[in-house]
């Protein structure tokens, strides 16, 4: 069994739990599996357990059968259970937060490599705003918020080799640049726009279910948009 597309939603508020429910029944659709058991991790927004509340909502509105959070984040975490809860859901879903500490606490327990072998076997995955940019390859850590001459970037999960920064629409995707500045000439990026829904398979293509995604090139250092 081969791995499968991802599912990413560039979120917006935690008021549109009706459109989230609409788009978590399409994952569960397209994963042929109407009511699947979700598996949710919580990293990026440190296993917040009021966060995970406003998707499990929408989750067991589209037909999830359960959606249980994955304790990993802290020092009591037992890997071992979270493993266990990983390797029997249908699916797994990466919730949004800071791309980086969702990395960060996934590499420090060695769940970044158990996970890749779950997506490489056909384990579906979807993911919300960072959980989706997780997916990709890489994303930037600042050492001064804001300063992207202290830029660095750091790798991700790379289920499917793209970059991709969502909702940045108001900020003229800076940071989705700033890591296409990084990656250097010929590295391009998606920008899931605020409320998209898409999917991305493992040959890089990316499919739009609403809003088109921002898309932009490094033509030797410009950073220039994709028409």
């Amino acid at each position: 069994m081969g791995a499968k597309p991802v599912y990413l939603i560039a979120g917006g508020r935690p008021s549109e739990a009706e459109r989230l429910a609409r788009d978590f029944r399409a994952v569960f659709d397209a994963f042929g599996a109407p009511n699947p058991t979700v598996a949710y991790v919580g990293t990026a927004s440190l296993d917040n357990a009021d966060f995970f509340q406003i998707f499990k909502g929408p989750m067991l509105s589209a037909g999830a059968a359960e959606a249980a959070l994955v304790p990993i984040v802290g020092e009591g975490a037992n890997i071992g259970a979270a493993k266990s809860m990983l390797s029997s859901a249908d699916a797994v879903f990466l919730t949004g937060g800071e791309v980086e500490y969702g990395i960060s606490w996934l590499k420090k327990t060695g769940l970044d490599a158990f996970l890749t072998g779950l997506y490489r076997g056909g384990k579906p995955f979807f993911g919300i705003s960072a959980g989706a940019i997780m997916m990709g390859t890489h994303w930037v850590h600042w050492d001064v918020l804001g300063d992207d001459g202290t830029a660095s970037l750091f790798e991700c999960l790379g289920f499917v080799p793209m970059l991709f920064d969502a909702h940045g629409e108001n900020e003229d995707w800076s940071e989705l640049k700033c890591a296409l500045r990084l990656l250097g000439p010929g590295a391009a990026g998606h920008g899931l726009s605020r409320g998209g829904f898409f999917s991305a398979d493992a040959r890089g293509v990316l499919t739009s279910y609403r809003n088109a995604p921002a898309v932009y090139r490094n033509v030797d250092g410009r950073i220039e948009p994709v028409k």
